[in-house]
């Protein structure tokens, strides 16, 4: 069977595997993202293919931050790689890279491998929310990934939460569902530096009863919860996916649900909402590179 070279650009490592089209993994492994120049970045790229070029894969298939044309491989912006922004990247890899090469929003590209295998395997009408550095958000209708307009539906990030001041990125959804907010508040409340911790001492900490840790996973959950049941009254989907290396903490998704229960049930009958399903994704660090294979095998196959 036949093998495709998947890449995942993140803010401080590229992730890439060698996988068949049925998304099984024979080979994988990280570089760190290069922070200085596009053509720094185009050699990494190249570098990787490299390793692999022995193998004759068929693709380059990539997942990345940003608001991408994920027909043409336009990168109108990159996310926290400015280099990226206004970027031909097919064009740019086509000198380095001799193989059809496609690409797809990092968030859409999970929400694409939950589609195909994971979570919303099924679903109609649903919504993948990340939890990470900001929010990454997806949305599916009729069974497809909605791209919108100019590719930047699902973008919940920037979802503004003070309707009393004029529209600032400052006063975003991102902001207070950072992971890192909750990890500085925790650390904050017991008397450390945020940089000592990490989510998975923050969790570690909430299961075994930490008060401190609770309290942060609460407001967390919180102020998530409020913002899933606003998007309800918008989207009005069947269930909702949340992605992220914490939806894989027991204790996050059962405060989660706990908070969306509260919020909602006083208000139940009088909203035209009601509350989706929400459940956790299925595919962990892997699930962008997967959703970048299903992109090009399954949605551009033929015209790369």
């Amino acid at each position: 069977m036949a093998d495709y070279l998947a890449v995942d650009v993140g803010g401080t490592a590229i992730k890439y595997a060698l996988m068949n089209e049925n998304a099984e993994i024979s080979e994988k492994g990280e570089v760190p993202t290069p922070h200085e120049s596009l053509d720094e970045f185009v050699e990494t790229i190249g570098k990787i293919y490299d390793m692999f070029a022995s193998k004759n894969p068929l693709a380059l298939v990539m997942s990345a931050p940003g608001k991408i044309d994920a027909h043409t491989g336009y990168f109108y912006t990159g996310g926290a790689l400015l280099y990226i922004h206004k970027t031909d990247m097919k064009g740019l890899l086509a000198k380095r890279v001799p193989i059809p090469f496609a690409v797809e929003n990092d968030a859409k590209s999970a929400a694409l491998a939950e589609l195909w295998k994971g979570s919303m395997k099924g679903v109609t009408n649903g919504f993948v929310l990340a939890l990470g550095t900001g929010l990454g958000g997806a949305l599916i209708i009729d069974g497809k990934l909605y791209r919108g307009s100019t590719f930047a539906a699902g973008e919940v990030s920037c979802v503004c939460t003070d309707l009393n001041k004029p529209y600032n990125p400052a006063n975003s959804w991102a902001v207070p569902c950072g992971v890192h907010q909750m990890i500085g508040e925790y650390a904050k409340a017991v008397g450390k530096k945020e940089e000592e911790l990490d989510g998975r001492q923050l969790f570690a900490a909430g299961e075994k009863g930490d008060e401190n840790a609770i309290a942060a996973i609460r407001h967390y959950c919180s102020v998530l919860a409020c913002g899933l049941i606003s998007l309800q009254h918008i989207l009005d989907v069947e269930r909702v996916a949340i992605g992220g290396g914490i939806s894989k903490a027991p204790l996050l998704m059962k405060t989660l649900k706990e908070e969306l229960d509260a919020q909602y049930a006083p208000y139940k009958e009088y909203v035209p909402a009601s509350m989706p399903e929400v459940v956790s994704c299925e595919f962990g660090n892997d699930a962008n590179m997967i959703g970048a294979l299903y992109h090009y095998v399954y949605e551009l196959k033929g015209e790369c």
